[in-house]
Formats: structure tokens, C-alpha cells, sequence
């Protein structure tokens, strides 16, 4: 299902953060993480649309950089620099104790040389933590339901990362968040942004993805599995 190459929407990414607990369930385990170990510098790949992690992560660090390609003119935390520029292009001429990359891996154009650079960048007792959903608890019978209402393989980021992996010593930890929501039209409108590789499939089987969420989500909360996956060089 991600053959396509995928457009951020503002607006729903807003709507998600809104009505969910994630951002606050991944800085703290990843601020757990990271104590004890060695932190000299932080790479953060992406901030979405506020520093959420350098808010909460950059003192604990003597330098924080982070890359991000969309234009972000809002005040930054002490310390923080930042590189207006793409992941995949960017050109960077020091290594990091530290590269979060919190639900990146589903927006690049190519994901192994991505991923591959991010190794390169990361010196020799160094750990980057990969964030991606998880297939279990609502989100992903749900994204399984919808790929075969349009008839189209569905290949689970995870996966993808995983395999991406595999030659690399990992750890992985679940957090698991949960969307809070006060009507089925709500959340399927809070979930739009999990489905923005067909945007005008997701409106078009609304019915559909209603019916699936009146059957199988109990009370006023839709949980996701947030994985962090910490890999050493």
C-alpha cells in the first residue's frame, strides 16, 4: 500500500496530536533511554510541526541539531540548531551519540539509503531510536481491514524498518497510546492522517471504515502501538 509517494497534511497531523497521548508517552521512554549512556550530541530527524522532542530532550545534551524540510520560523529551545533541509539530500560533516527518528521512516523516497545514512552518522558506541506503529491493538487490524476493502497489499512500516535492520543489534519497547475521541465521525476524521497514501479511497469507503469501527472499537479510545526501536552501530 506505500508504493506511492506520500504528501504530509498539516491539518490532520494537528488533529492526531490533539485527541492522542503519543507525543508525551515517546519523549519520556526515550528520555528514560537515553540516561546513562553516552549523549554529548542529539540528531533529530523531522520535528513535525513543533520541537516537541528538543523541548523536553536538548538539555540533556551539549548539542542538538535537528533536520527538517519544511520551513519552521517559531522559536527554538536554548542550544538547538536547526538545518532547513531534506534527510535524504542534507549534507552533514559530524557524527551524533544520539538520531531520534520518530515516524520519519514512512515518509522517505527511499528508505534503506535513508536509514544506511543515519548509521553513517552515528558514532561508534551510538544509538538511534526509530519510532514506527506497531500491527497490533486497533490501529493495525483496522489498516489490514481497510487494504482489503480497496484491494490493495498493505506493507506494514515495521516490517519495512525491520527488514532494514535486520543485519543490526536492536532492542525494542511498546508504548502504547490511544486516541481519545467523543464520536465514531470524530476518530474516523482523527485516523484520516493514517491513511494518506489513498486519501480519496479513505473518504470514499467512509461508510465502510465507520461500520469497521462501530463493530470493533469499545468505548472512546483507539489504541496504537508505538514502537521504539533503539539499534546500535
Amino acid at each position: 500500500m506505500n508504493s506511492r509517494i506520500v504528501k504530509f497534511h498539516e491539518d490532520w497531523y494537528k488533529n492526531l496530536v490533539a485527541h492522542s497521548n503519543e507525543k508525551e508517552l515517546l519523549v519520556t521512554k526515550i528520555g528514560d533511554l537515553i540516561q546513562g549512556k553516552p549523549r554529548q550530541s542529539c540528531l533529530e530527524i523531522g520535528l513535525g510541526l513543533s520541537p516537541y522532542f528538543a523541548q523536553r530532550l536538548a538539555s540533556l545534551f551539549q548539542d542538538y541539531t535537528i533536520v527538517e524540510r519544511r520551513t519552521y520560523d517559531d522559536e527554538l529551545p536554548q542550544k538547538v540548531r536547526l538545518i532547513n533541509d531534506d534527510w535524504e539530500t542534507v549534507e552533514l560533516s559530524k557524527k551524533f551519540d544520539v538520531i531520534i527518528a520518530s515516524h520519519v521512516v514512512y515518509y522517505f523516497k527511499d528508505s534503506k539509503a535513508a536509514v544506511d545514512k543515519m548509521f553513517t552518522h552515528l558514532n561508534s558506541d551510538g544509538r538511534i531510536f526509530f519510532v514506527v506503529n506497531g500491527k497490533e491493538s486497533d490501529y493495525g487490524p483496522l489498516k489490514i481491514a481497510f487494504s482489503k476493502t480497496i484491494n490493495a497489499e498493505y506493507a506494514f512500516t515495521y516490517d519495512q524498518l525491520m527488514e532494514l535492520l535486520r543485519n543490526r543489534k536492536t532492542r525494542e519497547y511498546t508504548a502504547q497510546s490511544n486516541i481519545s475521541f467523543d464520536s465514531l465521525n470524530e476518530l474516523y476524521e482523527i485516523l484520516r492522517i493514517s491513511f494518506d497514501f489513498y486519501p480519496q479511497e479513505y473518504q470514499a469507503n467512509k461508510s465502510k471504515v465507520l461500520d469497521y469501527l462501530r463493530e470493533n472499537v469499545k468505548g472512546n479510545k483507539f489504541f496504537i502501538d508505538q514502537k521504539i526501536i533503539e539499534a546500535t552501530a
